[in-house]
């Protein structure tokens, strides 16, 4: 029998093995793409870019001719040329149509379009598109296409006014860039990084990110002069620029903004240099050098005609407007605000009672879908149950047999397999909520937040609607993401709940003046029980909370200690204290012993009057 088997096998892989073969061929552009040509795309040098583009579609690969047609949408895109855009993007899918491979090409279509709806400001389309593209890099797990893909997030966050959702995003672009070996590649991601820390500080006013600012500058300045990039040169002077101006060094950012601006022209292909003339602007300005400020002013709308309509164009109107009145030309300065309520209007113009009842519509329906995703996989893990009992009864049985060994042998690598996909069906329910509820939740939050900035003060019944629209969307948001967390399969590492618990205290007292320290002595990174992931993290989330809202300290420390089968983590604060009674009526309390019990560890509260509190846990992983 097994003779047969094996040979139906072998006539079977015969005949798929060319199909395979070709399949993987047509995926592959057998064309790799040199550093060099890789400026060329970065600075968008329309003599050079074409060249390149002739390349690949003089291969006879499909992939090749989806590249050619990838790097040509990216030419048009900067160019603001929407229709020809718009086509490349049909073409594209008419390619991808042709391909048996069509997974591997996904992210490019999603992230073009996003790219598409972004110069056409229309952000639900943006976010819609983007947050796609965000999943299928994760699936490929293409380091590169995530970076790329949580830099169009981060925009669209930060255009939407929701700047505050930004840095979780940030801090994971950071690590994979961290990870980067591409020198090219990595000059514009520090150079991004670089631009959203010293965003973050114009919000936050904390000195270390100008200090990373000036870091991830000259990691990138350094590769940038080296391969001769006048496009990434101007605008890391840029970024220095800023810097010296939140330091106060008024005369070196006028330095750093004129070598921007030199480089600037230097560049062959598409280039605005509208901004950079208003960031020497507000640097005269703030000199008090008006007649200069003004000239320049003049220049940077001169320089930004080309964009007129988009949501560039308006905040460079806005920013314009606050020199021309501070230069003391007032009549200007009126007519730049003109133009910049004028084009805000037509880019967040919407259809108020119409989005709301549509976005109400799209909550309840994805809720419904998320149920019925939710009893499929309880589905999914009861039968995988039932044949891991049928498992169990074959082994007793197969016991008794002469073939003993053999069959405990298969049984065991079988348990192996179901463990396996019991692990995947956890990931792929941690994944469906990401996607499908997280993501779609946040973009319910962002317009409904968009909505409300434009109902009017004298319609209060529904502004109320839309702010607990947003309120709800922000808490099942924010809930769903300890639920995500804990059914992941490596979330039962006492690493991944020590990292998680770390990122979630520093971006919660990222905005406060307490220091949030971390100290890990974990001898090795073990499984830790069942059930243990989702008790600690609430423990400890309450914890941080409370000494937040009640200990009036300067300093937190979450250690985490790990040896001998013995798990020791502990919020310890400095400050007022918390008197007997009031820990033995406390429910928050009362809740966090709870939660020690129920995996059979225990919990402590140490505190002492003007000296701080300490939280507790203690257990036994064995």
């Amino acid at each position: 029998m097994l003779r047969y088997f094996f040979k139906i096998i072998s006539i079977v892989s015969f005949c798929l093995i060319p199909n395979i073969i070709s399949s993987q061929n047509e995926c592959n552009c057998d064309i790799i793409m040199s550093q060099n040509e890789s400026v060329i795309v970065k600075e968008n040098d329309s003599l050079a870019l074409f060249k390149l583009i002739e390349k690949y579609k003089s291969s006879k690969s499909e992939s090749c001719l989806f590249k050619a047609l990838d790097i040509e949408f990216g030419y048009y895109i900067k160019e603001k040329q929407l229709d020809k855009s718009s086509q490349l993007l049909t073409k594209q899918e008419t390619v991808l149509s042709r391909l048996n491979c069509t997974d591997e090409f996904l992210y490019n279509i999603y992230f073009n379009k996003a790219l598409y709806y972004r110069a056409k400001n229309d952000y639900e389309k943006l976010s819609e598109n983007i947050f796609k593209a965000l999943t299928e890099a994760e699936r490929i797990k293409d380091d590169e296409k995530q970076i790329e893909a949580i830099k169009q997030v981060v925009h669209l966050f930060t255009r939407m006014r929701e700047s505050h959702k930004n840095w979780a995003y940030i801090k994971r672009a950071e690590k994979l860039i961290f990870n980067q070996q591409n020198s090219i590649k990595s000059i514009g991601n520090y150079r991004w990084l670089a631009f959203v820390y010293e965003h973050e500080y114009t919000t936050t006013e904390r000195k270390t990110l100008i200090d990373s600012t000036i870091l991830f500058i000259n990691k990138a300045k350094k590769e940038a002069f080296k391969h001769n990039i006048d496009y990434e040169i101007a605008q890391l002077y840029r970024a220095l620029e800023a810097c010296s101006y939140h330091k106060g060094e008024l005369e070196n950012a006028v330095v750093y903004i004129d070598s921007a601006i030199y480089y600037a022209k230097k560049i062959k292909g598409v280039k605005n240099i509208g901004p950079l003339y208003l960031s020497k602007a507000w640097d005269h300005l703030d000199l008090g050098q008006f007649n200069e400020a003004e000239k320049w002013a003049d220049t940077a709308i001169s320089y930004d005609n080309q964009n007129k309509g988009t949501a560039a164009y308006m905040m460079l109107l806005s920013s314009t407007s606050e020199i021309y009145e501070g230069a003391g030309n007032l009549d200007k300065a009126f007519k730049s605000y003109k133009s910049y309520s004028k084009i805000k209007d037509s880019i967040l113009k919407l259809d108020r009672v119409k989005v709301v009842n549509e976005l109400e519509t799209k909550y309840k329906t994805e809720i419904k879908d998320a149920k019925i995703k939710r009893l499929t996989v309880l589905l999914i893990i009861a039968t995988l149950g039932i044949l891991s009992l049928l498992l169990i009864g074959a082994l007793v049985r197969l016991r008794q047999s002469r073939k003993q060994n053999e069959a405990l042998r298969i049984a065991f690598e079988k348990q192996i397999q179901l463990e396996k996909e019991l692990s995947d069906v956890r990931d792929e329910i941690a994944q469906d909520f990401h996607d499908d509820l997280g993501n779609k939740l946040a973009r319910i939050s962002l317009l409904s937040n968009l909505v409300s900035g434009e109902v009017s003060i004298n319609d209060p019944k529904v502004k109320s609607k839309i702010i607990q629209i947003t309120e709800d969307a922000n808490g099942l948001y924010k809930g769903t993401r300890d639920f995500v967390f804990s059914l992941k399969s490596n979330s039962d590492y006492i690493e991944e709940i020590a990292t998680y618990l770390s990122d979630f205290g520093e971006d919660f007292f990222s905005k406060t003046k307490i220091k949030f320290v971390v100290d890990k002595q974990i001898s090795s990174n073990i499984k830790l029980p069942h059930y243990w992931n989702k008790q600690l993290v609430f423990i400890f989330k309450e914890a941080i909370t409370n000494t937040l809202k009640h200990s009036n300290c300067t300093e937190v420390i979450l250690k985490f200690n790990y040896g001998n089968g013995q798990l020791l983590v502990e919020c310890i604060d400095n400050g007022i204290g918390i008197d007997e009674d009031a820990i033995k009526s406390s429910n928050g309390l009362s809740n966090m012993k709870n939660r020690a019990k129920k995996i059979s560890g225990k919990l402590f509260i140490v505190s002492k009057l003007d000296e701080g509190t300490t939280i507790r846990f203690k257990g036994n992983t064995n």
